[in-house]
């Protein structure tokens, strides 16, 4: 394969990855190839010239929203000059938000993805980059140092940064995202996001 080709299937794999990142997040795995491939201007049959099974593409898509995540992440401490709790702050304000409840496609992979894993098997790509995924945004909640939070293959026994008080903050805000979502078009939806906020922002006083 020519330097040439080579450059060309880099940038449809980067282009199949990144539509289904996007579409896992709002519609689940069940988005078929075909619709995979379509929103990524490739062919079915070029599929399988990138990846051995759709499984594969989960794995790689799971842990692309993961990395976006941790880019928003970057970002929030940047725009608070390194302050971990102004950046903790606009996390919750940003994941509690109306406009993440209803953007799905490009939000935290946490909650968009969890149904979905929950029914792969341990050791599938997809749960695997998932439970990496969890532990470094926990990890983020709990202090943990900017470049391990950003580390996507970080010791997976290692949990010594997750505290409980992280997990009980990310769980909050992860169901009551899954529930608002749930609830979308009902004043219970904006109800569910309001609590949540105040909960999860009067245990960081």
């Amino acid at each position: 394969m020519g330097r040439a080709s080579r450059a060309q299937a880099a940038e449809h794999r980067e282009q199949i990855v990144a539509a289904a990142s996007r579409m896992f997040r709002e519609q689940g795995f069940e988005v078929s190839l075909a619709e995979l491939t379509g929103a990524a201007g490739l062919t079915p049959g070029g599929f399988y010239r990138q990846f051995r099974s759709k499984d594969a593409l989960q794995g790689e898509a799971t842990e692309r929203a993961f990395q976006e995540l941790r880019a928003l992440l970057a970002g929030f401490e940047a725009a608070g000059d390194g302050d971990r709790a102004a950046a903790r702050e606009a996390l919750i304000d940003h994941y509690l938000s109306p406009e993440h409840r209803d953007g799905a496609a490009t939000g935290c992979p946490a909650s968009a993805l969890g149904t979905d894993v929950a029914r792969q098997p341990p050791g599938s790509p997809a749960k695997e980059g998932y439970v990496r995924g969890v532990r470094d945004l926990a990890g983020w909640l709990a202090g943990a140092a900017p470049d391990t939070a950003a580390h996507p293959h970080a010791d997976e026994a290692d949990d010594s940064s997750v505290s409980d008080d992280a997990l009980t903050t990310l769980s909050t805000m992860v169901g009551a995202l899954v529930l608002a979502r749930a609830t979308a078009g009902s004043p219970l939806s904006e109800r569910l996001l309001t609590a949540a906020h105040t909960a999860v922002a009067t245990s960081d006083r």
